[in-house]
């Protein structure tokens, strides 16, 4: 049998795939199963046992036309879109398979849930407030949230796979693995030390906690003498980065931009826990067994994306006007960012002793 998955984007989806590969070999072990994947985030995925292949796809449009070409000579028995847009859609279309499967986002879902936090934003003015209040409450009971990988596990039950929401898994390529202990080895880490990652960007500043929030739990984190703090991210994370370390009286290691994806994977890994926001990095360590704490605010866990690792601490201020976008691409409707400011210091700290209390490394104190 050959399976061929599509997900071209974006970095977390793309790592939350990973449960419909597993769910896919637990019902047929013989199956040689594809991953269509932008090829920004194919080294995920690069040797992955799991998979016979994994494509990719330029992002230059006379790339795709191509690839169609290259698809319809493999002759895949399903094709599984979990991407569900007008590419995949044409993938769908133009590939020969005897079986094309694809799932429902649940966009509509999250469009009201957002729709009514936007309603119960203090900004509406005195006389809107009361309809506006009751609106929303109506629209919030009208919906029930699923989680993504939810979401994509359910087409799975067309093909007999009754698969349940489980954490995504990663390999780590030992390559990569090498690269990073040189790094850490250089910088004095040892298997003694604590390492705890921050991650501090997201895809859209709205998303991102606030520097100073960041800089002050690094410096309290840096006054235990077993703790090493290492700053992660790629390069478009370099300057939110640098307005953290002017914050800091510490020195933490600075590999922000210092890796590619598979080392990014593989310094995620060597943490004993990673602070993030609602970000890539957030699913990439669930993925490498790494727990989290992950700050979100004006998105909301429960519009499908939250980690799903058993020690993982989402923290949220629980604001009425939470979630007010579906990515966090939207600037903030009452102009304060209270969702992010109400999330102190103290509770990421709070947070992190539990999450580290509960290893057999010391914790934060």
């Amino acid at each position: 049998m050959k399976i061929l998955i599509i997900r071209l984007s974006s970095l977390g989806d793309v790592v939350l795939v990973s449960t419909v590969i597993d769910a896919l070999k637990e019902k047929f072990p013989n199956a040689d199963i594809s991953l269509l994947v932008y090829s920004k985030y194919s080294s995920l995925y690069y040797k992955d046992p799991r998979l016979a292949d994994v494509i990719s796809l330029p992002p230059y449009p006379s790339a795709f036309f191509g690839l169609l070409r290259e698809l319809r000579k493999m002759r895949f028995d399903t094709i599984l879109d979990l991407h569900f847009n007008i590419k995949t859609l044409l993938v769908r279309m133009l590939v020969p398979a005897g079986r094309k499967l694809s799932y429902r986002k649940g966009h509509w879902r999250r469009v009201v849930m957002v729709q009514a936090a936007r309603l119960r934003a203090p900004s509406r003015k005195r006389l809107l407030l009361i309809p506006c209040t009751l609106v929303a409450q109506f629209l919030s009971r009208m919906v029930r949230p699923y989680h993504t990988v939810q979401l994509f596990l359910e087409p799975l039950r067309r093909l007999g796979v009754k698969a349940t929401v489980r954490p995504p898994k990663l390999f780590v390529r030992p390559e990569a693995e090498a690269e990073v202990d040189e790094f850490l080895n250089e910088h004095g880490v040892s298997a003694q030390h604590v390492l705890v990652g921050i991650a501090p960007g997201a895809r859209w500043p709205s998303k991102r906690w606030t520097a100073s929030g960041f800089a002050e739990v690094s410096d309290q984190l840096l006054k235990n003498p077993d703790i090493r703090l290492i700053l992660l991210g790629d390069r478009t994370d370099l300057n939110f980065t640098r307005q953290i370390l002017i914050r800091m009286r510490g020195k933490p290691l600075v590999a922000t931009g210092r890796f590619d994806l598979k080392g990014l994977v593989a310094a995620i890994k060597r943490c004993r826990l990673l602070l993030t926001n609602d970000s890539g990095p957030m699913h990439i360590a669930t993925a490498v067994g790494v727990p989290v704490v992950a700050i979100f605010g004006p998105t909301h866990p429960k519009l499908g994306f939250s980690p799903l690792g058993s020690r993982d601490v989402v923290l949220h201020a629980g604001l009425p006007c939470s979630p007010c976008s579906l990515h966090g691409e939207k600037s903030c409707l009452v102009k304060h960012r209270q969702c992010m400011e109400q999330i102190t210091p103290q509770t990421a700290l709070e947070a992190i002793q539990r999450v580290l209390g509960d290893s057999d490394k010391p914790s934060v104190s």
